[in-house]
């Protein structure tokens, strides 16, 4: 006599875009203090493409210099490295 195979069905789930749980504790904050963040941010002004570029340059200007040095001294320490290590 052969087995009779019971069907499994199959559920699929469909994402509704829902949260189950706030995940605003993941940053150390409240979920009424994400809310607030959130409202803020809504009213933040928007900035056009001419400040934009001025705030980018500005930044480049500050933290240019800053980073050329960086990169230089690891430079040298990797030329007295090759030289004196060789």
């Amino acid at each position: 006599m052969k087995k009779r195979k019971t069907k499994v069905k199959t559920v699929y789930y469909e994402d509704k875009g829902e949260t189950i749980y706030s995940m605003a504790a993941l940053e150390g904050k409240t979920p009424e203090q994400k809310e607030e963040e959130e409202k803020n941010r809504k009213n933040f002004p928007t900035l056009t493409g001419k400040e934009r570029r001025a705030m980018i340059s500005a930044a480049f200007s500050v933290y240019g210099p800053l980073l050329l040095m960086l990169v230089g001294s690891f430079a040298l320490v990797a030329l007295f490295l090759y030289f004196f290590l060789k």
